[in-house]
């Protein structure tokens, strides 16, 4: 045989037993509420049906589909996804990390803005680079960490302004900021 039927025939081999191990990976599924979230970290915290809650890894090129309120997600991507939705997801068994979720239930409107508290308060000072806004609110000037923290580009200091305020893990987090 020649050298290159060789290298052909080592090739195919190898392709095949490639194959073959993903072949015997295999994709659990669960469920559950969506507790919290950090992109930078690329986790999410769910809550199981029955009450126990993990942290779970999700992959940045996560297939992401939503089966509630598809409309209001044309183009849905790991960032869409907040408490309190409810989800189906895949993830390779023994790994934490997810690769495919489905948005059985949204929970909330998503034209308001998202689940939280809506607050009136003038914009004081603002930090792009840290994500944070100080406002001004009826009980006093308060510091939020604002995620996406792009947002903050479209307001200025002395902007009257509507946030969205929700609770992650026990801290209060501005989720969306609108001019009046």
């Amino acid at each position: 045989m020649k050298q290159s039927n060789w290298r052909m025939a080592a090739a195919l081999a190898g392709a095949a037993l490639l194959v073959g191990a993903l072949a015997h990976a295999k994709i659990n599924k669960e469920r559950g509420n969506i507790v919290s979230t950090d992109w930078n970290k690329m986790e999410m915290q769910i809550k199981d049906p029955k009450g126990r809650t993990a942290t779970w890894t999700v992959q940045r090129d996560a297939t992401i589909t939503f089966t509630d309120k598809k409309s209001d997600f044309p183009n849905p991507k790991v960032t869409d996804l907040r408490p309190p939705m409810y989800i189906y997801f895949m993830f390779e068994a023994g790994t934490s990390s997810i690769s495919n979720i489905e948005v059985r239930e949204v929970g909330f409107e998503p034209s308001q803005g998202g689940p939280g508290v809506q607050q009136e308060a003038t914009v004081t000072n603002l930090d792009m680079n840290v994500g944070h806004v100080e406002v001004k609110l009826d009980t006093g000037v308060k510091t939020f960490k604002v995620d996406p923290k792009s947002q903050l580009a479209k307001v200025k200091r002395g902007e009257k302004v509507t946030l969205m305020i929700e609770t992650r893990n026990g801290e209060e987090i501005v989720t969306v900021i609108k001019k009046k």
